[in-house]
C-alpha cells in the first residue's frame, strides 16, 4: 500500500433519535423517565453517543457484511463470590479479523496463569504474560453538531387492566452527530509480543506459526520470546480487513430503542484520504446555520488540506446523500480547483466513495 494510514470523517442523521442510554439521571425524582447521554458543549448541553456503543455497531456490521467469524465475549475469571468478574473476546486477530483492528485486553488472574505455566513451559516462554492490543482504529465519540433545541421529553402511558395507567418518560434528540477516526493501517496484521505484555497470545502464535498461518518477521530476544509476527499473505488480508471495515461503516447499523425510533446510522456525509501519518486531521469541520441546515466549512477544509498535503498520499473522497449538506454546491466546487490545491477529489454518495476508495487506494 502507498499509505500507512486513513483519516476519516463522518456524520449521521440522528432525527428523532435515542442511540444510547443513559438510564436514570442522578438524583432525579421521576424513576420512569430514561435519558441519552448528554455532554457540556460550553453553555450547551448536547448528546452523545459513545466511542465504545458504536464501534460495535461497526464490529456487528462488520461481522455481517464480510461474514467474518465473530470474536464473542464472554466471562475470563470470577471473583470469591463466583460472580463474572473479566470478561473478554476471543482474543484472536489471526481467525477474528474484529480482533485485529478493534483490539483487546485480558489480564489474566494468577489461577489462570498458573494453568497456562505448564503450556508456556512447552513452547518455551519463561512465564504467562498480559495479552494486551491497542486498537488500530481509533475513534472519538459521535457529537452533536447542533447546539439549541435539540432534546425532547416522549410522555406516554402503560395501560394496564388491574389498575391506573403507569406513565413513562423518554428523553430523545433531533439533530446530526459528527465522529472521527483514524485507521493504523500498518498495524494491521501485525502483533508484537516483547516485554511483559504481548499482542498475541503466546500459545496462539505458537500454534499458528506451526499451521503456516502466521510467520516470524523479527526476533529481538529469542529467550525471553520477544518477536514479531505478520499474517501469512500481509498485503493481500490486510487489504482484505482494512477495506472489510469501510464497507461497513458505509452500511453502518445499530443502535438503542430502534424499535421505538428506528435511526438509520449508515452515514449521511463521510470524508476520508489515505495519508502517511496517523492524524485525524477532519476534525470540527461542521456546523449549523441559523436555520439549523448542516454546513461543511469548505475554508476549514481547505485549510487542513493545504496543511497536510504532503502526507495525503492518494486522492480525498467526500461521500455525501444529496440534499442533506446545504452547501452541497460549493462542495462539488472543489473539482475545479483540483489543479490549485495539488489534490484530486472524488465526490459522490457515501457509499459510492468507499467503494472508489477501496477500488482506487490498495
Amino acid at each position: 500500500m502507498k499509505f500507512n494510514n486513513i483519516a476519516g470523517t463522518f456524520v449521521i442523521d440522528a432525527s428523532a433519535s435515542f442511540l444510547n442510554g443513559a438510564g436514570l439521571k442522578p438524583g432525579e425524582e421521576d424513576k420512569t423517565k430514561v435519558a441519552v447521554k448528554t455532554m457540556k458543549d460550553g453553555k450547551y448541553t448536547i448528546p452523545y453517543v459513545s466511542t465504545q456503543s458504536w464501534k460495535r455497531w461497526l464490529r456487528n456490521t462488520a461481522v455481517e457484511e464480510n461474514e467474518w467469524k465473530k470474536s464473542e465475549i464472554k466471562g475470563i475469571d470470577v471473583n470469591e463470590k463466583g460472580n463474572t468478574n473479566k470478561v473478554a473476546g476471543e482474543l484472536d486477530p489471526i481467525i477474528c479479523p474484529e480482533d485485529d483492528i478493534f483490539g483487546y485486553m485480558s489480564a489474566k488472574s494468577k489461577e489462570t496463569q498458573n494453568k497456562e505455566k505448564e503450556d508456556a513451559k512447552r513452547i518455551g516462554i519463561p512465564k504467562v504474560r498480559a495479552v494486551i492490543r491497542k486498537s488500530p482504529f481509533v475513534a472519538t465519540v459521535l457529537k452533536s453538531i447542533k447546539k439549541s433545541r435539540i432534546l425532547t421529553d416522549d410522555n406516554a402511558f402503560v395501560h394496564i387492566r388491574n389498575g391506573s395507567p403507569v406513565p413513562y418518560t423518554t428523553q430523545f434528540y433531533n439533530t446530526c452527530l459528527e465522529g472521527l477516526f483514524c485507521i493504523e493501517c500498518n498495524r494491521i496484521g501485525v502483533f508484537d509480543n516483547r516485554g511483559d505484555r504481548v499482542e498475541l497470545d503466546d500459545i496462539k502464535a505458537y500454534e499458528y506459526e506451526q499451521e503456516g498461518l502466521i510467520e516470524v518477521v523479527d526476533v529481538e530476544d529469542e529467550s525471553k520470546g520477544w518477536k514479531r509476527y505478520q499474517l501469512v499473505n500481509l498485503e493481500e488480508q490486510r487489504k482484505e480487513r482494512i477495506s472489510g471495515i469501510l464497507k461497513s461503516l458505509s452500511v453502518l447499523r445499530g443502535g438503542a430503542k430502534q424499535a421505538a425510533f428506528g435511526t438509520d446510522v449508515a452515514p449521511k456525509v463521510i470524508i476520508m484520504a489515505p495519508m502517511q501519518s496517523a492524524n485525524p486531521i477532519f476534525n470540527n469541520l461542521f456546523e449549523c446555520d441559523d436555520k439549523n441546515n448542516l454546513i461543511l466549512k469548505i475554508d476549514v477544509l481547505k485549510e487542513i488540506l493545504s496543511d497536510y498535503t504532503d502526507r495525503i498520499t492518494g486522492k480525498v473522497y467526500i461521500g455525501l446523500r444529496k440534499g442533506y449538506v446545504a452547501n452541497e454546491k460549493e462542495i462539488y466546487a472543489l473539482k475545479e480547483i483540483e489543479q490549485d490545491m495539488d489534490l484530486e477529489f472524488e465526490i459522490a454518495s457515501p457509499i459510492e466513495v468507499v467503494n472508489k476508495f477501496n477500488e482506487n487506494e490498495f
